[in-house]
């Protein structure tokens, strides 16, 4: 038996996707009628989706469960359920609320309405009451159990066939040797004291409070991570308005060295073409909440983005610059909200670099793959001092992490990235990013060089979920283990 009835918003809602379309794909063979139904209801949100291309790339489909989306980090729990009831209950749960927040967007993209919109959220609203239905089903199905396990798992991406055709054995080695060159400048950059170039000057970001929040940065009461409830995964179920006072601590301040209009910080938006943009009139931090696996424990991971117009091509041979740039950074704590390590990436993907805290160190490398840039200790700001980041002009290169006064010439306003997913303007609503994931416009001209390391667009813009870090190898921003390749515990019993 079902666990309930479902409302009458469900029969509205069948009549007005099964009306928009005449076939369904292959099915699950489900043994309720009402599962039945609702799993229709999902196919047929799905066929309008992919008949307006509004199909969004930031969490991973499994092919017969339309209602469920994965992630890395969700999917590391695939071989851990067992038959414990409570633990594929937050299991289900979890994915379930992916496949509705992207859903969300998509139908917004696809009706041309806002995300918020009474009618977006009466769909979502019935469709997470099916969603629930059919979460129910598999709990009585050890056949859909092992499918949905072997279907939780992400697929990376790199393209194979991709690696073959360029010749990968060998092709990576010249790729190494220019990675390494760059873990080299990268070091001695950070070591010595950032100047302005000619002509530049810095400017200090810094997001405005969140409210109800102090500005205080050092040394003060927040609610420690192993304080927030659990769920069975032992997965914190804090939301980021619960974890405010930890992002307003960790807040880093960026410090841009501009000289040219393509340093500043500013919001995406949908222009006349194609293509976005970035208003520098309107600068934007975007903040979420993301989870990591460290140390066997279920780790917080804090991440401030911040959008560029562009990085300015230097001339015609100048294989990285282009439309759109930007940067990530993210602060992941332990259960007492110690600082385990710090994190720099560009969001094509690039230059990734960790900065580990005190209690950790660096771990011995392995041979064979890309290596992790491991940048020295991240420093840790006294009261009323917080990171600073400093980057350079063109290439927004990260050249300085240090601890410095609060200080700020521009206030950042906090925005949701999910907004990302559903932008409004030129007359439509769509996504920053194309159904591959990747933001159309922002292609690189390296790609022609490095398309033999199998990454997609290299240089290109990149949604969540999306980053692969590594061209020799496969590594991604998200895997819940990336901390565990470079950094240990210092207590660590690890022979060296």
């Amino acid at each position: 038996m079902l666990p309930r009835s479902l409302s009458p918003i469900w029969l509205v809602l069948s009549a007005i996707f099964l009306s928009a379309c005449a076939a369904l794909p292959e099915r699950l063979a489900l043994e309720e009628p009402e599962q039945e139904a609702c799993l229709d209801i999902f196919l047929a949100a799905d066929s309008l989706i992919e008949e307006r291309a509004r199909h969004d790339a930031g969490a991973h489909r499994p092919a017969d469960f339309p209602w469920l989306r994965s992630t890395r980090f969700l999917a590391s729990f695939a071989g851990e359920l067992h038959q414990d009831r409570e633990r594929w209950e937050a299991w289900l749960s979890r994915m379930s609320q992916e496949d509705l927040l992207a859903r969300r967007h998509e139908l917004a993209n696809a009706r041309g309405l806002p995300a918020e919109s009474d009618e977006i959220e009466a769909e979502i609203a019935a469709l997470g009451e099916c969603a629930e239905n059919l979460n129910h089903a598999i709990h009585y199905r050890a056949d859909l159990q092992e499918a949905l396990i072997r279907q939780s798992q992400v697929p990376d991406d790199y393209r194979t066939a991709q690696r073959w055709l360029g010749i990968y054995p060998i092709t990576r080695l010249f790729v190494l040797s220019g990675v390494n060159r760059l873990h080299n400048n990268q070091a001695e950059a950070l070591a010595s004291e950032a100047q302005p170039t000619p002509g530049a000057s810095w400017t200090h970001y810094l997001a405005e409070d969140a409210p109800g929040e102090s500005k205080t940065t050092g040394a003060g009461t927040l609610t420690p991570p192993s304080a927030f409830e659990r769920d069975p995964l032992g997965i914190p179920n804090a939301s980021i308005e619960e974890l405010s006072g930890w992002f307003q601590r960790h807040a880093p301040i960026w410090r841009m060295e501009e000289a040219v209009s393509g340093d500043r910080i500013g919001k995406p938006e949908l222009a006349d073409d194609k293509h976005a943009r970035v208003d520098t009139e309107r600068p934007v931090e975007y903040r979420y909440v993301s989870f990591a696996r460290f140390n066997e424990e279920v780790v917080i991971q804090l991440n401030y983005m911040v959008w560029l117009p562009e990085r300015p091509r230097d001339g015609f041979f100048d294989l990285l610059g282009g439309h759109l740039d930007g940067a990530i950074w993210r602060v992941n704590l332990d259960s007492d909200g110690e600082v385990i390590a710090g994190e720099s990436l560009h969001i094509c993907g690039c230059y990734y670099m960790i900065f580990p805290g005190e209690d950790v160190r660096e771990r011995p490398s392995q041979p064979g793959g890309e290596p992790i840039f491991v940048g020295p200790q991240l420093p840790k700001p006294a009261a009323g001092e917080r990171i600073r980041l400093t980057r350079e002009t063109g290439s927004h290169y990260l050249v300085g992490v240090s601890a410095a006064g609060e200080t700020a010439d521009v206030r950042l306003e906090l925005r949701d990235p999910n907004e990302l997913r559903s932008l409004s303007g030129a007359g439509r609503h769509e996504s920053l990013y194309g159904r591959n994931g990747l933001v159309d416009g922002s292609e690189r001209r390296e790609r022609w060089l490095l398309w033999t390391m199998g990454v997609p667009s290299p240089g290109a813009m990149r949604q969540p979920g999306r980053h692969a870090i590594a061209f020799a190898g496969r590594r991604h921003f998200d895997q819940p283990d990336l901390l565990e390749h470079s950094l240990e515990a210092r207590d660590a019993d690890v022979p060296r």
